[in-house]
């Protein structure tokens, strides 16, 4: 990847990829989702190690709660005489340490959280591949607008020397005027495409950088042409590919063991949970505030706590029904992708191999065509071939060139499709 200063880049196919795979706005949030998922396994990790509170709390009873007694002091037990308990302040401090001991939800959410984790990395992977096919079809269109407009001007090269070879002619009395204005108006046409195949790679171009993430500002030039891609060399084999190479069907089997552990969570929701806990702290008593915290009695306790749910009627029955319909429906959905994607690979491979036969028939054309036409100028400047003859072998040569540069981006991009189906970009 060559850069001459920040903001120019020169770049091929594989620095265009690598580029927009570390600054496209997709890949960046893919990558954050990745480092989401990575502390969502740390959160669920987290909920395994102990709890520690600290509570305290502060009363001041201004009016104390008066309770009935019998009158043990007189011997009548049947009299009951008002009395007040416990002090106008009061306050105490809380230590509390926690730790579960079995919670089914716990150890298989971090089952869970890890599965999610190797979900987002292969979103993270499907999300890459898009962004790769994304930049080499904008990549290929360039180069071949460039290939479109390198033989547009070799073209418009051979009408303008066409057009001063007959003008001259004219000058001397050997050519009609009617010839020299049908050959500019053949050489104002093509002038006029070159300038609209211009503005279309100014347009592929800016394409190319937004599906890199690149900033419009910056300037990118590429380094390879048509050339070096070989196109009728591309050979492809579709008998050898498994439909387990797409990351759809490795994703899809991802999905399948979340949903399985969602549904062993609600099965195992009936197990009880059980949980130690240990504290330890002080309670202040006194009628002033002065002296509240002057003695403090200390208090302590460890202990095991356990919830078993017996019975919370027929909800958990029908959530654990539920969870098994959306396992079967995402094992149904797998089977279904497996033959979407035999499909697709038939689909893509017949329209790579027609849009290769068209393309290496139009390469052909393309050369005979230029041959008639040198052939025809040859004559035009013997004096054996009219004006005519020209602007017709012309035009036949356009639209040859025309038909040979889209049969040629129709290959590259079925190509490009037809590796994608079959897993191959990864």
């Amino acid at each position: 990847m060559d850069t001459t200063r920040s903001g120019n880049y020169i770049f091929n196919l594989a620095d265009c990829i690598q580029y927009g795979l570390a600054h496209h706005h997709d890949m960046v949030n893919a990558n954050l989702d990745v480092h989401f998922s990575e502390e969502q396994v740390k959160e669920a990790t987290g909920k395994l190690l102990p709890h520690a509170d600290i509570t305290a709390g502060f009363n001041d009873n201004m009016k104390l709660a008066t309770s009935l007694i019998p009158d043990i002091a007189s011997g009548n037990y049947d009299k009951k005489i008002p009395v007040q308990f416990g002090t106008r302040f009061s306050s105490n401090v809380l230590g509390q340490v926690n730790q579960t001991i079995f919670q089914s939800d716990y150890f298989l959410g971090l089952k869970a959280a890890k599965v999610y984790s190797e979900l987002a990395s292969k979103t993270y992977t499907r999300t890459e591949i898009d962004t790769r096919v994304a930049i080499t079809k904008s990549y290929y269109a360039v180069l071949t607008n460039q290939e479109n407009i390198r033989l547009t001007k070799a073209n418009l090269d051979q009408l303008k020397k066409t057009l001063a070879d007959t003008r001259a002619r004219y000058d001397a009395g050997v050519a009609e005027r009617i010839d020299v204005d049908r050959i500019q108006v053949s050489y104002n046409n093509s002038a006029t495409e070159i300038q609209n195949q211009i503005r279309l790679l100014v347009y592929t171009m800016q394409l190319l950088k937004f599906q890199m993430g690149m900033p419009q500002e910056d300037q990118l030039e590429l380094k390879e042409t048509v050339q070096d891609l070989t196109v009728d060399d591309f050979a492809t084999d579709t008998s050898n590919y498994a439909v387990t190479d797409r990351i759809e069907y490795s994703i899809q089997n991802t999905q399948i063991a979340l949903n399985e552990l969602n549904l062993k969570s609600k099965k195992m929701a009936y197990l009880p949970k059980l949980s130690a806990f240990v504290n330890y702290g002080y309670n202040y008593f006194s009628d002033k505030f002065s002296s509240l915290y002057n003695t403090g009695f200390a208090a302590s306790t460890l202990g095991l706590s356990l919830t078993w749910n017996i019975f919370t009627g027929t909800e958990r029955l029908h959530q654990i029904r539920q969870n098994r319909i959306t396992l079967e429906k995402s094992v149904n959905d797998r089977n279904y992708l497996s033959q979407q994607i035999k499909v697709e690979v038939k689909n893509a491979n017949t329209v790579y191999q027609n849009n290769k036969a068209l393309f290496v028939t139009q390469k052909e054309n393309m050369t005979l065509t230029q041959g008639i036409y040198e052939r025809v100028v040859l004559k035009f400047e013997q004096g054996v071939a009219t004006s005519l003859d020209v602007i017709s072998a012309e035009s036949e040569l356009t639209q040859a060139r025309t038909q040979y540069v889209n049969s040629m981006l129709n290959t590259l991009i079925s190509k490009t499709d037809l590796d994608k189906a079959m897993g191959r970009i990864k």
